[in-house]
């Protein structure tokens, strides 16, 4: 027998042992299993203009799941990072679970549909396992607050190529009727926008009104092809000085106007406030006898 024979017999036997081995060795335990969940988009009104939004997660038990981050996967938004939410989730019919959420992926001067989203988990179940899981829950489609996330971004992505709307000086403060009052101007001009432009309307806040002078009904104001600008005389009042609108209103200074671009579905937008125009009404504020 030669030498090699026996080195490669010995060889094969141990191949052979080692597969039996493995297997008959003992299947390793499936992970913990997960609680069924569900995701949902939901926002708070306070949230509108800070860019921020929730997930609605349920837990359909029994168990609890610890969720180490959340990220969006959406392809009408731009993908942000996980954002880390560190949060036990016990069986409950919804927990929301607060996060941003990037810009629209607008096309052009026209506005997309949302497209089917899922939200990407981190999660652990029990809470003291080592390691996260991954896991996708796919959102609700057609899903109308993403609908209207891209409406927004994308309509005023339009709105400020085709026109610019102001907040101007003089910013002046007095008296009217016995209360007190701002007068500015709201100024309207073509930007790109070669056809006919509409300022529809425009709103006050939680704590004031603002009203053109001469009480127009909308449209406020309307640009033919052939004109670039108009200014529209307007007033600040304040309207609500009980104590708990002054300490809780989140949107004191969102003053919403709505724009038509050559005679398309109106756009909703808000004023910019100059510093100037801020400390005008803060002196209202002020002088708010609640």
């Amino acid at each position: 027998m030669h030498a090699g024979s026996g080195h490669r017999r010995a060889v094969t036997l141990l191949t052979t042992l080692t597969t039996l081995a493995a297997c008959t060795a003992a299947p390793q335990p499936p992970a913990d299993p997960l609680p069924p969940l569900s995701a949902t988009l939901e926002q708070s009104r306070s949230d509108e203009d800070k860019r921020w939004l929730a997930i609605g997660v349920r837990n359909g038990g029994p168990g609890t799941v610890h969720i180490e981050r959340l990220q969006l996967d959406s392809p009408s938004l731009t993908l942000l990072p996980p954002h880390p939410v560190d949060a036990e989730v016990t069986p409950t019919p919804r927990v929301d679970l607060r996060m941003p959420y990037g810009e629209a992926r607008c096309a052009g001067d026209t506005i997309p549909e949302a497209r089917p989203s899922r939200v990407i988990a981190w999660v652990r179940s029990p809470a003291g396992a080592a390691e996260a899981r991954r896991i996708e829950l796919p959102l609700p489609h057609p899903n109308p607050l993403l609908q209207r996330l891209v409406k927004l971004d994308c309509g005023a992505g339009i709105a400020r190529r085709a026109v610019d709307v102001r907040l101007a000086p003089p910013f002046r403060r007095g008296r009217t009727g016995g209360r007190e009052a701002v007068w500015a101007t709201v100024v309207v001009e073509r930007r790109a926008a070669a056809g006919e432009l509409t300022l529809q309307d425009l709103s006050g806040s939680v704590l004031f009104q603002l009203k053109p002078l001469k009480g127009m009904p909308p449209p406020l104001a309307v640009l033919p092809a052939s004109r670039a600008r108009v200014e529209i005389p307007v007033r600040f009042l304040m309207t609500n000085c009980d104590a708990h609108a002054l300490t809780e209103s989140k949107k004191s200074f969102v003053f919403p106007y709505w724009v038509k671009v050559d005679g398309r579905e109106a756009i909703y937008m808000t004023l910019t406030v100059p510093e100037e125009a801020r400390r005008a009404l803060d002196e209202l504020i002020a002088a708010c006898d609640p």
